[in-house]
């Protein structure tokens, strides 16, 4: 028999999704030797699943809370029949049964006297009209009733898709209302793989840097950048990653980026000789903490990440100016918000920035489906909004320049020309003047330098004056300024 991975079976200590009958989800650390209770559906013990593969489902069948490996019956093709549902009318005398009745076999599928499967069939021979549903009707009715009796449970793996569905349906406000297909899509836009570099602002609890460091699988680098003393990245502890994947996460504060100027070293503070006791462990956390912040800036300042995600509650323009400078040149940028409204100021601002190409606005759409064979329809009910992204490329590997507008752009472009021209003409007047032979040439050199320089004074006036002027002029007199740059060039 082959050996299984340990990350493919149930372990004891982990956090483990139960999913209910009612398709409801429990999450729950398994402990072992404890009971872990699932309301009306019964209790079964730790040990029972401890040690098997993820994947099974799981019937509670004894009074002693046995459980055993629960095989479903196939998805099969309805047959239709001449009946339809014209005479039948839906009210309380149909079912022969009391609701004492009910009750009772409630009470002794609890203590294990009687399955599931047992009372569902009970509730359907006392049913009057049953026989005259049709046959998708009568599939819909055995399964709804199987939902509220049948004693069947699934231990689900934690996974990036299982812990976002779990979160987005139980407390959506906890992960800012990012969505499984909204998740997926910023981690292809992001080209995230083994080995890469990140550089992350997640405010959704860590949903974001669980996902990345479950795709990265203990290979490369992710610096998460958190707002005020603690990182709030809850949601990693649900992944269950083992400490290669967690050595993979390194944090930093934006308070610590820059270190205070009176700032000293455990070193500095106090000696070490002299420390015993809890002083002398209180000084090596101390000392753990510091090389904690000291290793995250040195990855920081380093730079050349390989794409930056932001996901906060503060203004993304703020953020994309001071973390922009540490990206790669040619790699992604992107920005989550739950709303589409708030992306589009940033949207404008990325368009203006020089150093950002092609940005991009997105917002997904998703809607559940049931399939079933000849019943394949979408859902009544559906989610809201599962938030939007914007994307963008880096193309140069430069200091983020403020966004300008056409003219001062070529305003600028002019003065770096200049100022290029002069600095050659320095550096032919003083190879000039390094020879002895050339001493009328570096005198002209000289004058020629002199002469540059108050031109291009000159210049830059005409070309302030020119801008001051030309302020108020509409986009109808777009050739009215392409002939005047052309003069003045």
């Amino acid at each position: 028999m082959a050996t299984l991975n340990p990350a493919d079976i149930i372990n004891a200590g982990e956090h483990v999704f139960i999913k209910m009958p009612s398709d409801n989800v429990k999450c729950i650390v398994l402990k072992a030797g404890s009971s872990v209770s699932l309301g009306k559906f019964g209790t079964f013990k730790a040990n029972d699943i401890i040690g098997h593969a993820w994947g099974n489902s799981y019937e509670i069948y004894d009074r002693d809370s046995k459980t055993r490996v629960y095989h479903p019956e196939g998805i099969s093709e309805v047959e239709e029949t001449a009946n339809n549902n014209r005479e039948i009318v839906d009210d309380p005398t149909s079912q022969k049964l009391t609701l004492d009745d009910i009750k009772a076999l409630k009470s002794e599928g609890l203590k294990g006297e009687l399955t599931g499967e047992e009372i569902v069939n009970k509730l359907k021979e006392s049913h009057a009209t049953f026989d005259k549903k049709t046959a998708y009707s009568q599939a819909k009715y055995l399964q709804k009733k199987g939902k509220k009796f049948h004693k069947v449970f699934t231990p689900i793996k934690p996974t990036a898709y299982s812990v976002n569905e779990y979160f987005y349906v139980k407390n959506p406000s906890k992960i800012r209302d990012i969505r499984m297909d909204t998740l997926s899509q910023l981690l292809s836009y992001s080209n995230v793989h083994s080995g890469c570099k990140l550089l992350v602002v997640d405010d959704t609890q860590g949903m974001i840097v669980s996902a990345l460091a479950e795709r990265m699988g203990g290979k490369g680098t992710i610096l998460g950048l958190y707002d005020g003393d603690n990182p709030h990245y809850d949601i990693v502890k649900y992944m269950n990653f083992n400490q290669e994947t967690l050595d993979t996460i390194k944090v930093l504060s934006w308070l610590r980026i820059h270190r205070p100027a009176d700032e000293n070293t455990p070193d500095e503070m106090q000696d070490v000789t002299q420390l015993t006791g809890k002083d002398l462990e209180g000084y090596h956390r101390r000392l753990k903490a510091y090389n904690i912040v000291e290793e995250s800036r040195k990855v920081l300042f380093e730079g050349n990440f390989d794409a930056l995600i932001v996901a906060s509650q503060y203004q993304p323009e703020s953020i994309l100016e001071k973390l922009l400078p540490y990206v790669a040149g040619s790699r992604p940028v992107i920005v989550y918000h739950g709303t589409k409204e708030a992306l589009l100021e940033t949207s404008t601002w990325m368009r203006r920035c020089p150093d950002l190409l092609a940005p991009q606005l997105t917002e997904s759409w998703l809607r559940k489906s049931q399939v079933l064979p000849g019943r394949t329809h979408p859902e009544m009910s559906t989610w809201g909004t599962g938030g939007s992204l914007l994307t963008a490329t880096k193309v140069i590997d430069q200091p983020v320049q403020a966004a300008l507008t056409k003219r001062e752009r070529l305003a600028m472009e002019k003065k770096n020309a200049e100022a290029k021209k002069l600095k050659r003409a320095r550096e032919e007047a003083e190879s000039a003047a390094s020879s002895p032979a050339s001493g009328s040439t570096a005198a002209a050199a000289t004058a020629e330098i002199s002469t540059t320089g108050v031109a291009t004074v000159d210049e830059e006036k005409e070309i302030a004056t020119t801008t001051t002027t030309t302020t108020t002029t509409t986009d109808g007199d777009e050739e009215g300024r392409s002939v005047k740059r052309t003069k003045q060039e």
